[in-house]
């Protein structure tokens, strides 16, 4: 499908055929649980030009009777996801702007200004259509909520149609729950006994009862079978009877439920305040404003959405299975974190990583996909592969380093490659004085064999696993967790005799977790050590003057398809998205952004604009020389960071009252110039059989204009028109 990509610098008028493509690409949908919900996206009119107030009470409606929908998102990043039975799927939906509504009985006046207390979500469920006050127009959030009412609140929220004769003896067709009743049976929101109880107050358990399931109902949650209530946040876990247990828990793991919060009487020993509990209280009856809040956070919490980069990517569809070391968890969190709203609801979504070692077996083994890795794969993990008849791709993602790090107080700021070999392979140094440093016990700390630093010590120490480490150094200390590699070392010191740790780890892992040491009881602070007169940091691991600087990476299996998942997230973690991610998850990226690899490499040029080309690249159109001339440079993703792959060169004008060149990437068509006149004029292109795209300019001479379209098609005629007239035209592109 042909799409204008962007007209940056310009104003795009696209033609119609071109503006359905838009529309048409931005309605992407999913389907929701067993088929009978669908997700439909929609772009919000006004983009992102959007302050808060104005986001609050957006909302969609269906545009052929302008009822709302009520399982619509807040906004997100410039559009909103409206959720609808999917036999409504296909009528047509609008984004609307909504106005502020405020229940009298919520209004305080005092001293001539109104005070509005409402329960959380009354507004948004309100302009979603979900609640509607009483007679009165009251809310009356303070009082208790029958059955019937309850189950009228999420009957309205799933758009729940009567499924025929409910079959309870306590409803008739004239009673105004009649349809409720009938709705919520045929969900199987309610239960199928003899009687509906309609008239009976629920309590806070039958309602999570009633809210679970029609959430699972929708597709958004998971009622367990079977577990344990003590694994629960809620003091009076214990007392919820079995047949609430599983909502509880479904709830309890986003966080969601209608609690009350009790002193304990205790104090928080780091902030000093009084510590609270929190109670479900699951026998006590539910307020009408206590499920307003929990109704309305269900709906905000529970769904995932994909951003536009997931849906580029294709990770909407499909993401890889990740796992990784325990010190690139912040990867998967990041990434998840850039691609989808509310993330931890992905279905895919790790909790965890394993750790480095049974990382890579479960990758070997085709448990998972694609790992974040540390460190590449030890001999033993290398040999482990090749007996499985795999081969693992390795592709560098950021920058890292093994690093080594003692107590604070030793006087000793750094060792060479050579001292740190002989005191962890050859056992030659009991004390810190033979190595330049105080008179003071030297404990040398290892990790455990199967962790990615103990790879890091074969690469660098052990010289491919040819050697091992001493005797001395491997049976007495050894830190089995990255954690402990740091506490483990703080807390070996002594005065008296004196004695200094040092043990190793990755740089990122070390710079991210120095608050663990906290929580050390009678330890100190530690101190990177400098190796062979180089100190680690961002800059000397990413320039390579530091001797153990090295790589993150995103590792899978080498016989994946080309448009595999995990092969399409290596190439997204090298895009600038990804170096974000890298860089977000606190870790070093290859490159800064690409205009920014693209201006140190290019000195003196003066950057006009930076567009973003297909699978990742970039076209950056610059003044490249003195006379004014433009050039357009396509920019990918390599091993050195953005470099330039093509580019194309346009003089200014001559005779001819403009100039164009055209630059042709692997995807996408830039036509690119210059105009020589100094009036208010437009340049028009047409293209691709018949299709236009405009670009107005203002009334100065030398001004650039372009036009990125994306594929390669047929550039047939380029125009400067003036008040509707055509000053030039040129139809030759060569």
């Amino acid at each position: 499908m042909k799409r204008l990509l962007t007209l940056a610098l310009c104003l795009a008028l696209l033609c119609p055929a071109a503006a359905a493509a838009e529309g048409e690409e931005a309605l992407w949908t999913r389907t929701e649980g067993d088929g009978s919900y669908v997700t439909i996206r929609l772009p919000c009119p006004q983009g992102e030009e959007l302050d808060w107030s104005e986001r609050q009470w957006l909302a969609v409606r269906y545009a052929d009777t302008g009822e709302p929908v009520p399982l619509t998102s807040d906004y997100q990043r410039g559009f909103l996801f409206a959720t609808v039975p999917a036999e409504d799927a296909g009528r047509p939906l609008e984004a609307f702007q909504g106005e502020e509504h405020h229940f009298p009985d919520c209004t305080t006046v005092w001293q001539g200004h109104a005070y509005y207390d409402e329960p959380g979500g009354t507004e948004e469920l309100y302009l979603r259509g979900v609640i509607q006050g009483d007679q009165t127009g009251n809310l009356n959030p303070d009082a208790a909520l029958t059955r019937a009412e309850a189950f009228a609140l999420i009957c309205r929220l799933l758009s729940l149609e009567p499924g025929g004769d409910p079959g309870y003896a306590d409803v008739s067709p004239g009673d105004w729950y009649y349809e409720t009743a009938s709705a919520a049976r045929a969900a199987g929101i309610a239960a199928a006994d003899t009687r509906f109880n309609p008239g009976r107050t629920v309590t806070r358990g039958e309602f999570t009862v009633m809210l679970a399931r029609a959430m699972e109902y929708v597709g958004w949650l998971t009622i367990p079978e079977t577990g344990s209530a003590g694994a629960m946040g809620l003091a009076d876990a214990g007392d919820l009877p079995g047949w609430a247990l599983g909502a509880y828990q479904a709830f309890d793991g986003q966080g969601l439920s209608i609690v009350t919060w009790r002193p304990t009487g205790e104090t928080d020993p780091n902030y000093g305040e009084p510590e609270v509990e929190r109670l479900a209280e699951w026998d006590k009856p539910a307020t009408r404003g206590e499920v307003i809040t929990f109704l309305d956070n269900a709906r905000v919490l529970l769904p995932w959405y994909p951003s536009q980069a997931a849906i580029d990517w294709g990770f909407d569809r499909e993401m890889p299975e990740v796992d990784g070391s325990t010190s690139t968890y912040p990867y998967t969190t990041a990434v998840y974190g850039a691609l989808f709203d509310n993330y931890r609801n992905h279905p895919q979504f790790p909790e965890s990583h394993s750790k480095s070692h049974e990382s890579y077996e479960r990758l070997i083994s085709g448990e998972v996909d694609f790992l974040f890795a540390a460190t590449l794969p030890s001999e033993e993990l290398k040999a482990q592969a090749e007996a499985a008849g795999v081969e693992l791709e390795c592709v560098p993602i950021a920058y890292d380093a093994m690093v080594f790090f003692t107590n604070a107080e030793n006087a000793i700021d750094g060792l060479t490659r050579q001292q740190i070999q002989d005191i962890y392979v050859y056992g030659k140094y009991a004390n810190w004085n033979q190595v330049g440093g105080p008179d003071a016990e030297l404990l040398p700390y290892r990790r455990n064999a199967d962790s990615g630093s103990h790879a890091l010590m074969e690469q660098y120490f052990l010289e491919g696993g040819k050697l091992s480490l001493s005797p001395d150094v491997h049976n007495v200390l050894t830190s089995y967790a990255m954690s402990s590699a740091l506490t483990d070392v703080a807390q070996a010191l002594r005065t008296d005799p004196p004695a200094y740790a040092m043990g190793y780890s990755v740089y990122y892992y070390y710079v991210n977790s120095y608050w663990l040491l906290g929580d050390v009881n009678g330890g100190g602070e530690l101190k990177l050590l400098a190796v062979d007169g180089v100190l680690p940091s961002d800059e000397t691991i990413a320039d390579g003057s530091y001797p153990l600087a090295g790589y993150n990476y995103a590792v899978f299996r080498a016989d994946e398809s080309e448009d595999s998942p995990a092969r399409r997230l290596a190439a997204f973690m090298l895009s600038a998205a990804g170096q974000d991610c890298v860089r977000n998850a606190g870790f070093g990226p290859l490159s800064n952004d690409p205009l920014a690899d693209f201006e140190a490499a290019n000195p003196g040029c003066m950057v006009e604009t930076i567009l973003p080309a297909e699978a990742g690249g970039y076209v950056v159109l610059s003044r490249a020389g003195e006379d004014g001339s433009l050039r357009a440079s396509y920019l990918v993703r390599g091993d050195a960071g953005w470099g330039e792959l093509q580019q194309a060169e346009c003089p200014p004008p001559g005779a001819e009252p403009l100039s164009a060149a055209v630059l042709k990437t692997r995807g996408s068509t830039l036509l690119f110039g210059q105009i020589r006149e100094s009036t208010a004029c437009t340049v028009r292109l047409t293209y691709g059989g018949g299709q236009t795209a405009r670009c107005r300019l203002e009334a100065y001479a030398g001004q650039s204009f372009h036009l990125l379209l994306d594929g390669s098609p047929e550039l047939e005629k380029l125009e400067l028109l003036q008040g509707g007239q055509v000053l030039y035209s040129r139809t030759d592109f060569s």
